[in-house]
């Protein structure tokens, strides 16, 4: 639910909090006290555009700021969105929402504290608040909407998953066939063939490329290497004044005279221990030479191996790495297609299966829905009638396209389809006696559509999964005896929903769970508007207040305590109803 919503510079509000509650949250006040701008407030925190001139005057900046509490089916939505989003949860489930809004139309939106594009906050706003009062956020009016709303209140989601898991099913096995006949060209084989064994040819898996070029640059180099470990060889071996000669003279000289100075042993037997080590070394200069001497063929086999190298590389990826994957996938290729034909053949019988599957679920969603769809119809007319709205009608339009690539059914037709089936579903309504049915979307705004709206969230209340409903203007031409009936409805829905309506009329206020009063100060000449949260005698005299002239305070006083009785009293009845 709306937990805490909470405004500062925004129009005429200077700084505003408020706290609400699960039940009905009603808000009054005198006319241009700036009731709408809670709505228009709540709109800016889902997704809307921030219009012109929001930013209270003399003021740089202004700030909306609200807590959500997801509950129910919405929970595991909302952690999806922040999850895909990067966005951590907070361990409590709160989900705290803000807009700052700057001078020259700049604006920051934040969710947990992090700011995101306002489409993120479309998308979870969707699932916190349901306004009306301005249309374009009404969920009512979306036909993708409607039919969750309808396969909801026939308990159908089951069964919609199940076709949905065939269809989802269906089409991959449609494009698995797409890409089997895709490739099944004229010498596509014999292209596969060719490029695999030129890839095999190579012997990749054997290639340390890095090594190969670092032994090409020796072998270039064999002259300059060559005579360089010669010389060593001779300075240390080869030649009349080479350390090793020159050890061996050391070490007769030692020989001669450690007999006379046993110290002198331990330095002799060193000495001809690294004399072993120079004559070691000087042997493997020399092989090393012969070898390098010896190259040109080597040089040239990795010459032409690194040129055929370049060539794969040029042709089938960038690394030995990707040549080695672009093989791999070739294989694969060259395989589907050897054996493509008997493949095909199941695949499309496996595809031809399914698609009649599909087709049977889809026809059996669809009458179910069809009987779902009557039922609401039914019972949202009979709402409607309870909100005196006799001339009123609901209907809910089903229909399908025919498509020769679509699902077939039983009549032998075929339908274009979703993962959601075969049917399209619109909400359409009737306003006035004798007018033809229009869509939702169609209608005019206002109290008679609030009312038309009110019927159908009450019908729906059940299946439809938004927490919180925000009612604007559903008072709009309505008498006392529909507010009653209005007041009734609205209290019904708490037991689903939290419910927030802004009203004139006491019949509607006094069914509320929560009452806030916006009032408007003039001070130094400045208008500005502030909240109460009433209660007990202050509530008993704002309904008093919207009874009627404040010349009869003492009659209107006595309506007033009228109004909550018999409203406590319904209400109480109403909920042990529902409880029981």
């Amino acid at each position: 639910m709306l937990g805490e919503l909470h405004i500062k510079n925004f129009a005429v509000i200077k700084d505003m909090a408020m706290s609400f509650v699960p039940g009905l949250n009603v808000i009054s006040g005198e006319e241009g006290s700036g009731k709408s701008l809670l709505v228009d407030a709540m709109s800016l925190l889902i997704g809307a555009r921030a219009p012109a001139g929001l930013i209270r005057s003399g003021t740089a900046s202004a700030r909306i700021e609200a807590i959500f509490w997801p509950g129910g089916a919405t929970v595991d939505m909302v952690n999806g969105i922040l999850d895909e989003s990067g966005i951590e949860s907070e361990a409590n489930g709160m989900v705290l929402v803000s807009r700052d809004f700057q001078e020259g139309g700049k604006s920051v939106a934040r969710v947990n504290n992090r700011a995101v594009p306002l489409s993120l906050l479309k998308q979870l706003g969707r699932h916190f608040v349901d306004i009306h009062g301005q249309m374009e956020y009404l969920s009512l009016l979306d036909c993708g909407n409607q039919l969750n709303l309808v396969d909801a209140y026939g308990n159908l989601l089951d069964q919609r998953r199940d076709l949905r898991k065939t269809v989802e099913e269906l089409r991959s096995k449609e494009k698995e066939l797409a890409a089997m006949n895709g490739v099944e060209k004229e010498g596509y084989a014999e292209l596969l063939q060719y490029q695999l064994e030129e890839i095999e040819r190579a012997n990749l898996e054997e290639v340390d490329e890095e090594q190969m070029h670092e032994e090409r640059d020796i072998l270039r180099r064999a002259g300059a290497i060559c005579g360089g470990c010669m010389e060593a060889y001779g300075n240390l071996y080869g030649d009349e004044r080479s350390a090793s000669v020159m050890i061996h003279k050391t070490l007769t000289n030692l020989r001669s005279i450690s007999s006379v100075d046993s110290a002198l042993a331990g330095y002799r037997e060193k000495l001809e221990n690294e004399l072993a080590g120079i004559e070691e070394i000087a042997r493997d200069l020399q092989d090393h030479a012969e070898k390098i001497e010896n190259g040109q063929e080597k040089l040239e086999e990795i010459e032409r191996n690194i040129d055929a190298l370049s060539i794969l590389k040029r042709k089938y990826g960038n690394t030995i790495e990707a040549i080695l994957a672009f093989r791999s996938k070739t294989a694969e290729e060259l395989d589907a297609l050897q054996n493509g034909q008997a493949r095909r053949a199941k695949l499309e019988e496996t595809t031809q299966s399914l698609k009649a599957e599909a087709g049977r679920k889809a026809e059996a969603l669809s009458l179910a829905r069809r009987g779902a769809a009557e039922q609401l119809i039914r019972l949202v007319n009979e709402e409607l009638c309870e909100l005196q709205l006799e001339w009123a009608k609901f209907d809910v339009m089903l229909s399908r396209k025919e498509d020769v690539n679509g699902l077939n059914t039983a009549g032998g037709k075929s339908f274009a389809y979703t993962a959601d089936g075969i049917d399209r579903i619109e909400f359409q309504v009737a306003t006035n006696p004798g007018e033809p049915m229009r869509s939702m979307a169609a209608i005019a705004s206002g109290g008679e559509t609030s009312r038309i709206v009110l019927a159908i969230k009450s019908a729906l209340k059940v299946a439809d999964p938004i927490p919180t409903l925000i009612f604007d203007e559903i008072d709009m031409g309505v008498g006392g005896r529909s507010a009653d009936s209005v007041g009734r409805k609205l209290a019904t829905l708490t037991n689903f929903h939290q419910v927030l309506c802004i009203t004139h009329l006491p019949q509607i206020a006094c069914f509320g769970d929560s009452h806030f009063k916006l009032v408007k100060e003039i001070d130094s000449g400045r208008a500005s508007t502030r909240v109460e949260t009433i209660e007990g005698q202050n509530r008993l005299k704002e309904l008093a207040a919207m009874l009627g002239s404040e010349r009869n305070s003492g009659v209107m006083l006595k309506g007033a305590e009228a109004l909550v009785k018999n409203a406590e009293k319904w209400k109480s009845g109403a909920r042990e109803l529902v409880s029981a």
